[in-house]
C-alpha cells in the first residue's frame, strides 16, 4: 500500500500542542472510501515542529506527503518538503491551507511541490489520491488545484461546495486516538467547527470563500465536545467565523457547560463571536464567563473610520449601540475588550487615534487590543489591484510567536506580511499611531493613569485624545528619563519592520512570546 504522511507541524504552547485538525479532516473524509482505504495507508500525522532532520529520519518510503500551510508553518514546510523531494523524488508533495495563494506565480518558487490546493480540501484531496493511483495520473478534472506535468504548470477550475455532506469527524473516527495514547504526558488543544462559511466579505479576511453558512449536524458537534472532554482536552478553539450568529449556538454553549460540569473538561472554550453582537452572543458570553470557560467578551470594532470601513467592506454597529453593550456587560460584571486593526486603507493617523478615544468615551475602559494589519494571500487585500488602488506598502516581518513557546535559535524563521503604509497613512504616521496606541494601552488600560485621565476628562473637560497625545509628547521631550528611553527604544525597534523582533520574551513570564509592546 502507498504510504501517506500528513504534516501539520504546530507550535507548542507550554506543554500543549494542537491536534492536527485540518489534516485530520482530509484523512477522515478520504479514508471512508474503498478506493482510498484499500490502496493507501496513513503512515503518520506529524503534528510537532521537530527539527527537519529528525522528521526525515522518521519517514519511511513516503508515496504522498500532504502539508497544511499557515503563517506559522510555511517556511518550515518549504524546508522539509525540499528535503523530502531530494531524497524521494517520486513522492507526491501537496501544499494546501491558508498560506497557499491562488496566484500560480508563486509556483516557480516551490520547485519541490507537485500540487497546490486551494480552499476546502476534503473532496479534492480524495480525488487527487484516486488519480495518483492510476497509470495516467490525470489531475486535470480535479477542481481547486494547480499542478506540474511535463515541466508545465496547469490550473483547474475554481469550485465552491454548497454542503458538508460526508464530512466526518477525525476525532470520532479515531484518527487522533493513536496520538493521544502515544503521548500520555502531553497536553492537547483541539479545534472544532460547528459550521463553515461567513456572510460578510471583509477585505482583510480570506474566510469569505462562500457567503453561505453551512452547519455541521448537532449530534456530531456534541459528540466532538464529549470526545474532547473524555480525552482531557483543556482548551477548545471553535473555528466558526461568527459564533453566536445562529440561535443554536446558545444550545451548543449550554452543552459545553454541561460537559465541563460533568467531566471537568474543557477548561477553556474560545471562539470568534459574531461581528454584530446580539442577545445570543450576550447569553453565551455570560454563560461562559459564569462557568469560567472564558475570561472576557469580545466587542470587535476594527476601525471607527467611515472611509476605512467602506474600503474593507465592513459595517459596524453604532457607537451608541456599542456604549449600550458595554454598559450591559458591565452590569453583569463581564469584562469586555475591543479589537482594532492598525493599517486599514482609508485610516489616517488622526482618525485612528480619535477612534480609540471614542471607544473609551463610549465606555470601553477595560481593554483595547490593537493588531497590525496582516495581508493574507487569498484575501481581497492580497490582490495587486487592491493594493495599488489604496497605495498599500508591506514588509515581510518575522512572526510574532504570541503565547506560544519561543523557538530555539536554530529553528526556521517564519514570516508574516504587515502593512507599513497606505495612501492615507504614510510610514511616519504609522509609527506615530503605534506610539499613541501603545501609550494608551500602557497608561490607560493597564491602569497607570486611567483614573487620573477619567478625572481630568470630567472635571477639567480635557479629552482622552488630548490627554494622551500631550502625555506622549511629554515622554519624548523628557530626555534622560526611564519612559523616554523605553519609548525611544520601542520606536526604534518598530521602525525597522523587516529586521525587527516582534515577540517579547522574558523568562520571568514563562517560556512564551508576548506582544512586543
Amino acid at each position: 500500500m502507498k504510504r501517506v504522511y500528513f504534516i501539520q507541524a504546530n507550535l507548542s504552547y507550554g506543554k500543549a500542542y494542537y491536534l492536527p485538525y485540518a489534516t485530520g479532516c482530509l484523512a477522515a473524509y478520504a479514508w471512508q472510501f474503498e478506493s482510498i482505504n484499500t490502496e493507501y495507508e496513513i503512515a503518520e500525522f506529524i503534528f510537532k515542529r521537530d527539527p527537519v532532520e529528525k522528521v526525515m529520519a522518521e519517514l519511511k518510503e513516503p508515496s504522498v506527503v500532504a502539508f497544511s500551510c499557515y503563517t506559522w508553518t510555511f517556511e518550515y514546510n518549504k524546508t522539509l518538503a525540499k528535503r523530502i523531494k531530494e531524497k524521494y523524488p517520486d513522492c507526491l508533495i501537496i501544499f494546501g491551507g491558508h498560506s497557499i495563494s491562488e496566484n500560480v506565480d508563486v509556483f516557480p518558487e516551490l520547485p519541490f511541490v507537485d500540487v497546490l490546493m486551494y480552499g476546502e480540501g476534503e473532496r479534492d484531496f480524495k480525488s487527487l489520491l484516486e488519480q495518483f493511483n492510476t497509470e495516467e495520473k490525470d489531475f486535470s478534472e480535479i477542481p481547486n488545484i494547480a499542478y506540474r506535468k511535463d515541466g508545465k504548470i496547469y490550473t483547474t477550475e475554481r469550485k465552491f461546495y454548497d454542503n458538508l455532506d460526508g464530512f466526518v469527524s477525525p476525532y470520532l473516527e479515531g484518527y487522533f486516538d493513536k496520538i493521544v495514547e502515544a503521548n500520555p504526558e502531553q497536553e492537547f488543544c483541539a479545534v472544532i467547527e460547528t459550521n463553515r462559511g461567513c456572510p460578510y466579505n471583509c477585505a482583510y479576511c480570506d474566510w469569505c470563500y462562500t457567503v453561505d453558512i453551512r452547519q455541521f449536524p448537532m449530534d456530531k458537534v456534541k459528540e466532538e465536545i464529549v470526545w474532547c472532554s473524555k480525552n482531557r482536552v483543556e482548551y477548545i478553539f471553535c473555528a466558526d467565523s461568527n459564533f453566536g450568529i445562529l440561535k443554536r449556538d446558545l444550545d451548543i454553549a449550554k452543552f459545553v457547560v454541561e460537559v465541563k460540569k460533568e467531566r471537568g473538561y474543557p477548561h477553556i472554550f474560545n471562539n470568534c463571536f459574531a461581528k454584530n453582537s446580539n442577545d445570543t452572543v450576550f447569553e453565551i458570553s455570560k454563560l461562559f464567563y459564569d462557568n469560567r470557560l472564558n475570561k472576557a467578551a469580545t466587542l470587535a470594532y476594527q476601525t471607527v473610520c467611515d472611509e476605512a470601513l467602506k474600503n474593507v467592506n465592513r459595517k459596524n454597529f453604532t457607537m451608541e449601540a456599542f456604549s449600550d453593550l458595554v454598559t450591559k456587560y458591565n452590569e453583569h460584571n463581564i469584562p469586555t475588550y475591543t479589537e482594532m486593526i492598525l493599517g486599514l486603507p482609508g485610516e489616517t493617523y488622526n482618525s485612528f487615534c480619535d477612534g480609540l478615544c471614542k471607544l473609551i468615551e463610549a465606555g470601553q475602559q477595560t481593554a483595547l487590543t490593537v493588531y497590525y494589519c496582516q495581508v493574507y494571500p487569498n484575501s481581497l487585500m492580497g490582490k495587486k489591484e487592491y493594493r495599488d488602488l489604496h497605495g498599500i506598502e508591506t514588509a515581510k516581518v518575522p512572526l510574532n510567536y504570541l503565547h506560544s513557546t519561543m523557538p530555539e535559535e536554530e529553528d526556521i524563521t517564519e514570516y508574516t506580511e504587515l502593512i507599513v503604509a497606505t495612501r492615507d497613512m504614510p510610514f511616519e504616521d504609522m509609527m506615530k499611531s503605534i506610539m499613541f496606541c501603545t501609550c494608551l494601552q500602557c497608561f490607560h488600560h493597564i491602569g497607570l493613569l486611567k483614573y487620573f485621565s477619567i478625572y481630568v476628562r470630567h472635571e477639567l473637560n480635557i479629552s482622552y485624545l488630548e490627554f494622551y497625545k500631550r502625555l506622549l509628547d511629554f515622554i519624548f521631550k523628557s530626555e534622560n528619563t526611564f519612559l523616554n528611553e523605553l519609548f525611544n527604544r520601542f520606536k526604534e525597534q518598530c521602525s525597522d519592520f523587516s529586521n525587527g523582533e516582534w515577540s517579547y520574551y522574558n523568562e520571568k513570564f514563562g517560556d512564551i512570546g508576548w506582544f512586543l509592546e
